[in-house]
């Protein structure tokens, strides 16, 4: 466990007691809340969204309604909030896919993510692993690769959807390791990880939270972790650079925005809110037993880390020539 898991889970206890106290006063919020999901449920976001957002409601002494959008590698979600009255009760839940690589990768765009939304805060950061089902047979990534060279066009791999960091890692997984494997793009990870479980796809690059369980009961096979350490969580399981491929890097986040014009006060009182709720024992020690890393910003550090990995999302597309398919 590192320091900021420590520091997170040391701090939980504190706040346990009354989370909802220091709202008492405030005019915001007399209503209940709704975070939009912009994914099919079932997922990594959903749930963990899910999961915060009880804590929040904990914090803000008001319901919190997470609600499903699925639809355009999560476009369709996001311009609902987009759409939304500025006022702190509609906000937006989202991989990073949807606000910093679709605009690089969509037709046409139905807004300007880093304009036509408000950054509020990441919340978590997630480790990916490439798992596969295990009638692909093949216990390690040399293998797999091995496979998908011998046998081309034959091998699928999932994604939550077109411009999503899954997308965007099986294109990487195929220019570092040379071979032509078929994208099937789902309306979320839910979807596609039970047609994986299923066997009717083979690979995945997936968040870790999603996953994990099904690698623990050989359900799946994880064949790498697909960042630069291994995870305490899946200790056996090598980093892409110790299976032969040290090109095949890439992570996942998940992050809240509100609609643009929203006042900075409240963005400052949701986004402390936020701190708040991921702080909570029963929030804190799920998110650090799932495998991911709460990581709490300001609304300016947000802006300022979608601008870079916007930068970054945009080089990779054009490197690897992904389009929307």
């Amino acid at each position: 466990m590192n320091r900021q898991r420590r520091s997170l889970l040391a701090g939980a206890a504190a706040l346990a007691a009354c989370p909802a106290a220091s709202w008492a006063s405030n005019a915001f919020p007399n209503k209940p809340v709704r975070i939009i999901v912009p994914l099919a449920p079932g997922g990594s976001a959903d749930a963990m969204c899910r999961l915060i957002g009880n804590g929040l409601a904990r914090v803000l002494g008001q319901p919190v309604i997470v609600e499903n959008r699925a639809g355009a590698g999560g476009l369709t979600g996001l311009a609902e909030v987009v759409k939304a009255k500025p006022d702190g009760y509609t906000l937006g839940y989202s991989l990073a896919g949807a606000l910093t690589v679709a605009p690089h990768i969509a037709k046409a765009m139905p807004f300007n993510p880093l304009k036509d939304l408000a950054p509020l805060t990441q919340v978590v950061s997630v480790p990916e692993i490439l798992v596969v089902h295990p009638s692909v047979a093949t216990p390690t990534l040399q293998a797999l690769i091995a496979k998908a060279k011998a046998q081309p066009g034959r091998l699928n791999f999932a994604s939550a959807g077109n411009a999503t960091v899954p997308h965007l890692a099986g294109e990487l997984l195929k220019r570092e390791a040379g071979i032509d494997i078929v994208h099937v793009p789902y309306k979320g990870s839910g979807p596609a990880l039970n047609d994986l479980l299923a066997g009717q796809v083979e690979i995945m690059v997936s968040d870790i939270t999603l996953v994990r369980t099904h690698i623990a009961t050989g359900r799946l096979v994880a064949l790498a972790v697909a960042g630069p350490a291994r995870v305490s969580e899946l200790p056996a399981v090598p980093t892409a650079a110790q299976a032969g491929l040290p090109g095949f890097t890439i992570a996942n986040w998940h992050g809240m925005v509100a609609p643009a014009g929203t006042p900075a006060a409240l963005l400052a009182q949701l986004r402390d809110a936020i701190a708040q709720a991921v702080r909570l024992p029963e929030v804190a020690g799920k998110i650090d037993q799932e495998g991911a890393e709460a990581v709490v910003s300001t609304p300016a550090a947000f802006g300022s880390f979608l601008q870079q990995e916007s930068t970054r999302a945009a080089t990779l597309v054009r490197t690897l020539g992904i389009r929307w398919e």
